[in-house]
C-alpha cells in the first residue's frame, strides 16, 4: 500500500484573518499620582510664607521701631512683589529659558544669596 502525499497538502494555509495589532499601553498620561507631592509642596510653601510674614513683622517693630501701619504696608508690598516676581519668573522660564536652564539659574542664584 503506497501513501501518496501531495506537496500542496504539506504547505500550511495562510491564516484567514490578520493578526491583531500589538496592544498599546493602557496607562493614561497624567493622572492623580503626583497630587500628593503638589499639595505637600504648596502646603509647606504657604507655611513658610506665613511664618516669614509674622517674623518680619516682629523684626521690623522691635529692631527698627516702625509703627504698625508702616509695618503692614512694608509687609504687603513685600508680599505683592514676591507674588508678581514669581509670575514674571514663570513667564521668562516658559517663554525663553526652559525648565532645566531655569532650575540651573535658580540654584546658582540660591547658592550665591546664601
Amino acid at each position: 500500500m503506497e501513501i501518496m502525499i501531495h506537496s500542496a497538502s504539506l504547505q500550511q494555509d495562510p491564516p484567514t484573518h490578520p493578526a491583531p495589532p500589538p496592544k498599546a499601553s493602557t496607562r493614561k498620561a497624567g493622572g492623580w499620582k503626583a497630587i500628593k507631592y503638589i499639595i505637600g509642596n504648596e502646603s509647606f510653601e504657604k507655611l513658610a510664607s506665613m511664618s516669614l510674614i509674622s517674623n518680619i513683622t516682629v523684626y521690623l517693630t522691635t529692631k527698627y521701631n516702625l509703627s504698625g501701619i508702616f509695618v503692614v504696608n512694608v509687609v504687603n508690598i513685600w508680599n505683592g512683589s514676591s507674588n508678581i516676581a514669581s509670575l514674571a519668573g514663570a513667564f521668562v522660564a516658559d517663554a525663553y529659558l526652559g525648565r532645566f536652564r531655569t532650575l540651573l539659574f535658580g540654584s546658582i542664584a540660591s547658592l550665591l544669596v546664601k
